[in-house]
């Protein structure tokens, strides 16, 4: 829990150092709830065997639902022009969170009376959940997230064979995926806004990565201007709204409320006190993840290694084009993953 009062410390220091809107006030305190969730829960799970043993449970019910509604989403609502209920990229990032930590729990659902059964559905549903998101950083995420894995539970086997089922693996989800009408519209908006990047072409067209390039100019720009603790929480489409005045060209990012990378947005937001505290955050929750996942330790606690580790990946991943750190329910759903971890 260090790493989690560090980066909520930094966060204060910045408000301080600052004017205070009320939105950085609302900022420091969704994190203090954070902090009130997922430090409670680290003494519930440690003290009660049960109460950690059914919860992998609930997350496996959660992908279900969610692999449900995402069903429900594409084939009626699409249909009938009703539009979804659900915000895709929040969305596509908890289904993930979820479906990591469901993979690393295969041994508790195989203890259990249809348990494998379950798992496999949850897992079924939790990826038909975030490929119908729609959202293309929850697929990249979910193949890293898939490699680490089979890693993990292949390690019987040479590092040759282990590579050649991922990928194929890999190929079956793909092939199955790109037949979808969702699927192919996505990808290929993908490919039609990277392209003019990679063969040098000028930028015409506004589109979400032009639109991130953009942004990420102005956070790095911000953030220079504000070394030490940032412009402040609260204060970033306030802060967008003055560049985007004083810069024409930029004009169209008017609006914005972050910055589209939480590295950035850290960075902008919190200066060089709030980055070092998140980069600390992810290198100690990275080191203590990596370091259970030795075959000196028990199945259950490389298990347990594995779902913390896989659930770090999916959120950093998402944190380049994306803030899962910095909105509050991706926060609140890494404290509570985490705290249970």
């Amino acid at each position: 829990s260090w790493p989690i009062i560090a980066y909520v410390g930094a966060t204060v220091l910045s408000l301080l150092a600052n004017d205070i809107p009320d939105g950085g006030v609302n900022r420091v305190t969704s994190r203090y709830l954070l902090l009130l969730v997922a430090i409670p829960l680290v003494s519930v799970f440690y003290l009660s065997f049960d109460a950690k043993r059914n919860v992998w449970m609930k997350y496996a019910i959660g992908c279900i639902v969610m692999g449900l509604l995402a069903l429900v989403d594409i084939l009626i609502l699409d249909k009938s022009r009703a539009g979804g209920g659900h915000n895709e990229v929040a969305f596509g990032c908890t289904a993930l969170a979820m479906t990591s930590i469901v993979i690393a729990s295969y041994y508790r659902f195989n203890q259990i009376r249809h348990g494998k059964a379950i798992f496999l559905l949850a897992i079924l549903m939790g990826v038909c959940a975030m490929v119908l998101s729609g959202t293309r950083t929850s697929w990249v995420a979910g193949f890293v997230v898939l490699l680490i894995t089979m890693f993990f539970y292949l390690d019987r086997f040479s590092f040759f064979k282990r590579v050649l089922f991922t990928l194929v693996l890999m190929g079956v989800i793909a092939i199955v995926s790109s037949s979808l009408p969702r699927v192919q519209e996505r990808f290929a908006e993908g490919i039609d806004m990277i392209t003019p990047y990679l063969t040098g072409e000028e930028q015409t067209e506004y589109n979400a990565f032009s639109h991130r390039v953009e942004v990420w100019k102005l956070g790095w720009q911000a953030g220079l201007e504000n070394k030490i603790f940032g412009f402040g929480p609260g204060s970033t489409k306030r802060v967008i709204n003055e560049y985007a005045r004083q810069n024409p060209q930029i004009s169209r990012l008017h609006g914005i409320n972050h910055i589209h990378n939480q590295f950035l947005q850290t960075f902008a937001m919190t200066g060089l006190v709030g980055l070092c505290s998140f980069l600390a955050l992810i290198v100690c929750h990275l080191w203590i993840f990596t370091k259970y996942l030795h075959r000196q330790y028990s199945l259950e606690v490389r298990c347990l290694a594995l779902a913390g580790l896989l659930l770090l990946v999916s959120y950093l991943v998402q944190s380049i084009p994306g803030v899962p750190f910095y909105g509050k329910q991706y926060l609140m759903m890494y404290g509570f993953a985490s705290a249970t971890i």
